[in-house]
């Protein structure tokens, strides 16, 4: 009896652990998976922010042209000002620096110099302007950047990207527009980029600051089949409705979408259903 009853707990023991294993090790999956997601995440990010307007054109990017076009109009509209400050905000991933490109690179602004300035979280109002002058026609040589954007501004008709803007110091944020409006302007118009409501409020100039609005889940759905290859699988049908469940996971996030995109491409059937039914 003592034979057996020893043995009933080393099964039970051994279930036990068997048990405890399989958890840990799904554990351990979907952590690996949700770090694979948030690397990916940083990656595109760092990528994304850093870039310069392209020439990529509308077709490929999913959901901001009728976006787009309400601001074109609106910054056409108000041309007689000689100097407009535009402020779009929104989280981190949402679309802001695609968004600003699409504006940057329409055709309403051929006729005017074009100019792109990554910020960051380290703000040097000088760095800015340096960049500034450096990407302007007969500039680049120049040293005084106050004179400098004094000159720059003079008669011209200019288009300047301000991305990633994180500075929320007033005193610093009212040096930037004092330098950005100095000038005998045609009209300049700046486009700036940042996640903070209260950024935006405070360096807008006959514009109210610009909400990004989040994409809808049919339009996170479409970023994840173009970034996962999805038309080219011979399995699709197979992940239609699994495919579209993983896409409200997004939250409207274009970089969540893209992310996941990018992740899914490799995987089978099978993972997909994982992905649904994780929590990431």
């Amino acid at each position: 009896m003592k034979i057996l009853q020893l043995t009933q707990i080393t099964c039970q023991d051994n279930i036990s652990w068997m048990t405890s294993h399989n958890k840990t090790e799904q554990m351990r999956k979907e952590k690996h998976q949700h770090f694979n997601l948030m690397t990916n995440c940083n990656e595109l990010e760092s990528v994304d922010v850093h870039e310069k307007p392209s020439d990529e054109t509308e077709e490929l990017i999913v959901g901001r042209t009728d976006e787009k076009n309400e601001i074109v109009a609106a910054l056409r509209n108000s041309m007689n000002h000689k100097f407009t400050i535009l402020p779009i905000y929104g989280i981190g991933g949402i679309g802001k620096t695609t968004f600003a490109k699409l504006i940057c690179n329409d055709t309403n602004f051929t006729s005017y110099h074009r100019v792109w300035v990554h910020v960051s979280q380290r703000f040097d109002l000088n760095k800015i302007c340096d960049s500034i002058i450096s990407q302007l026609p007969d500039m680049e040589n120049q040293t005084n950047n106050g004179q400098c954007l004094v000159k720059l501004f003079s008669g011209k008709k200019t288009l300047i990207v301000l991305n990633d803007l994180w500075e929320d110091n007033a005193f610093q944020l009212e040096g930037l527009k004092d330098k950005l409006g100095s000038g005998d302007r045609i009209n300049t118009i700046v486009l700036v980029t940042t996640r903070s409501e209260y950024v935006a409020r405070k360096t807008c100039a006959n514009f109210e600051p610009y909400k990004i609005k989040c994409l809808t889940n049919d339009m996170c759905w479409e970023i994840i089949k173009r970034k996962s290859g999805f038309e080219a699988r011979d399995d699709k049908e197979h992940l239609i409705v699994t495919g579209r469940e993983i896409a409200l996971k997004c939250g409207g996030v274009a970089l969540a979408a893209q992310s996941l995109g990018f992740m899914l491409k490799s995987m089978t059937v099978d993972q997909w259903k994982e992905v649904k039914d994780s929590d990431i």
